[in-house]
């Protein structure tokens, strides 16, 4: 999702639902101390159900690579990251009674 589209989503939950709070934080991609993923997350309540969406930035993922043990078996994984070319995906919470977040779909939301 692009900064612009980002901001439209922000503005439109705001206006019809009122957004509670913000938050922003960056954590370090494992095994790539250089790189981070940068995670932008609204809370609101709709229909006194509590919501949070996250927007997770980060470097574009442009290869995978597939290690296996002698037994033609996946071991791990490594992925190849562009330090200069990002990505975005949104992703979308629904509060659970224990105050925990379940991932929804955003169809889920709009229900």
């Amino acid at each position: 999702m692009s900064d612009k589209a980002w901001e439209e989503l922000i503005d439109l939950i705001d206006n019809k639902f009122t957004i509670d709070k913000t938050e922003s934080h960056e954590d370090h991609i494992e095994g790539e101390p250089k790189l981070k993923n940068k995670t932008e997350s609204i809370f609101f309540e709709k229909d006194n159900v509590k919501y949070r969406i996250d927007r997770i930035v980060g470097p574009r993922i442009v290869d995978k690579k597939t290690f296996y043990s002698g037994h033609s078996t996946a071991n791990h994984s490594k992925y190849i990251y562009d330090p200069d070319e990002t990505s975005s995906k949104v992703v979308f919470f629904m509060q659970l009674a224990d105050g925990n977040y379940n991932e929804i779909s955003p169809e889920e939301l709009m229900s």
